[in-house]
């Protein structure tokens, strides 16, 4: 089994429920979110305090679909080249979910 390197615990919230309109008779649910948290990043055989936050946008064309798309930024010290620097690990998800 492959180790992740990272792991953490985080807290997300729905900002912006609501809904999307596509002309005059066209709506659909949607959520806008954040995310914040603290967790560690294994990276050079060393494990880094980290904070991690993002957002994200949630749409539900039917009743059964939902498309989404979030983006995360994980944030940690680094001193593998001799020198303290702040890195920033950028993720970017599109997902489809099927409800049924």
């Amino acid at each position: 089994a492959t180790r992740r390197p990272y792991h953490g615990l985080w807290v997300g919230h729905n900002v912006l429920p609501g809904e999307a309109f596509l002309g005059r008779n066209r709506a659909m649910n949607s959520a806008v979110s954040v995310l914040g948290g603290v967790g560690s990043t294994k990276f050079a055989d060393d494990e880094r305090f980290t904070l991690n936050f993002g957002g994200g946008y949630r749409i539900l064309p039917t009743d059964w679909l939902a498309v989404s798309i979030e983006v995360q930024d994980r944030v940690y010290e680094s001193d593998i080249f001799g020198k303290n620097e702040l890195v920033n690990n950028l993720e970017a998800y599109l997902g489809v979910t099927v409800f049924f």
